[in-house]
């Protein structure tokens, strides 16, 4: 009996002895497994996003600016205000404009009068009375020539009868006397045709042609800066372009301003976007219609959609944060602002989704890491790692998705150590 109670008794003992030795060896074991963060795959709606950082401007806007010289006397529109297109913002004195116009119409006046003075010099019988005499000269002068032909003729036969012994020398010296007298008549009646078409054509001109043009030139210059100055009276009031806000008002009452000098800044908040910069990257991306989620501090807690409805037609060179030069391009986003009224220069979060699955399964994006060119993930079986090759699909900045290789609810680490090895033993880290 004694024998079998003492191996009974070693029995205990020895078992006493193996449990203590599993339980030491279990917690050796566990303080020797690897800390990590483990997730667990998901299954969801999923979105792929470019997020960028945007800023508020308006499409419908309009700078005004002053179009002649004066003095603000009337200012009807602040900062602020509501305007509508074609409301008058200020008005300039129009005391000088108006002597300018008065000093200008009796410029015009002065020498449009002169030049009709020049033109009406000489009277209308004065150049009748030159027609006459002109034809006076004229008929003198047929008569004249006349008279040489006959005598011509005359002399011409006479010589044949004294060739021909028929008439005596005298005859032939009398007849070239006759003749040379004829000529003479002959000359003097086209000189005093010349002289008296010269004094009808003096008459007609009244004065030379080039006196004439110059007071011409004078009048149209005056008329055209009187009409100058009628219609820069108008210009004295300033209207607003289009409907909308005063963003700024530039100038006051009293102040003196010159032709091109900002007076207003208007803009329509209903033609409110969100501008961003997108990196040439990530441009091939975008698409117009993509739908894009701004957020912010100027909103609380809300969030607000829009569209993508424009992308430049080129790229500008952008210097970032951090001075670095960044080829980006311009892309805006169409959003409802009637009631959120957010003003430009406001700076937005913006999300454009570029890419939507529905019931895809993911993980978060610093689960996946490269391995020998293939995209590999640890999941956790059992407190163990064991390596599992994947296929990817579309991503964000906080997850990404996974079209094989994986299923909804296993385990995966995320952002895992470079020393860690398939089969080594971990835990959830604390």
């Amino acid at each position: 009996m004694p024998n079998k109670i003492t191996n009974k008794r070693n029995i205990l003992k020895w078992l006493f002895i193996s449990s203590a030795g599993i339980i030491a060896v279990i917690a050796v074991i566990g303080m020797n497994a690897a800390e990590v963060r483990i997730e667990a795959v998901r299954k969801g709606n999923l979105k792929e996003i470019i997020e960028l950082q945007g800023k508020v401007e308006v499409e419908n806007s309009a700078e005004v600016y002053g179009k002649l010289q004066g003095f603000i006397d009337e200012i009807n529109a602040e900062e602020g205000d509501m305007v509508k297109e074609g409301s008058v913002l200020l008005r300039l004195s129009a005391e000088d404009i108006n002597y300018a116009i008065r000093k200008a119409e009796a410029m015009y006046n002065a020498s449009n009068a002169q030049l009709q003075s020049l033109r009406s010099s000489i009277k209308p019988e004065h150049v009748k009375m030159a027609e006459a005499e002109l034809k006076q000269a004229q008929a003198v002068m047929e008569a004249a020539l006349q008279d040489y032909k006959n005598k011509q003729d005359s002399c011409e036969k006479l010589k044949v009868l004294y060739d021909n012994g028929g008439a005596a020398e005298k005859d032939i010296k009398d007849a070239g006397a006759i003749l040379a007298a004829s000529e003479g008549e002959l000359i003097k009646a086209e000189q005093a045709v010349h002289i008296a078409q010269y004094s009808l054509d003096i008459l007609n001109q009244g004065v030379s042609q080039d006196d004439i043009h110059a007071l011409e030139s004078n009048s149209a210059a005056a008329k055209a800066e009187l009409d100058e100055l009628v219609n820069n009276k108008g210009k004295a009031s300033i209207y607003s372009p289009i409907n909308g806000i005063v963003f700024g008002k530039y100038v006051k009452k009293g102040q003196a301003v010159q032709p091109g000098t900002l007076l207003y800044e208007i803009g329509d908040y209903g033609s409110a976007y969100i501008k961003v910069d997108v990196l040439v990257d990530d441009i091939s991306k975008i698409k117009e219609g993509q739908e894009a989620i701004m957020s912010g501090d100027v909103l609380g807690d809300k969030e607000i959609r829009g569209e993508v409805y424009f992308i430049a037609p080129k790229a500008e060179n952008r210097l970032s944060t951090l001075g670095v030069e960044q080829q980006r391009v311009e892309v805006r986003i169409g959003f409802d602002n009637t009631a959120l009224k957010l003003k430009p220069g406001y700076t937005l979060d913006v999300d454009i989704i570029t890419k939507q699955k529905a019931d895809s399964i993911y993980i978060p994006d610093k689960s996946v890491f490269d391995l020998d060119g293939k995209d590999s993930v640890f999941i956790v079986q059992n407190n163990k790692l064991e390596l599992r090759t994947i296929e990817c699909g579309i991503e964000n900045d906080d997850f990404i998705e996974v079209l094989s290789g994986l299923d909804e609810g296993e385990k995966v680490v995320v952002d895992p150590e470079s020393g860690l090895k398939p089969g080594r033993r971990v835990k959830q880290k604390s």
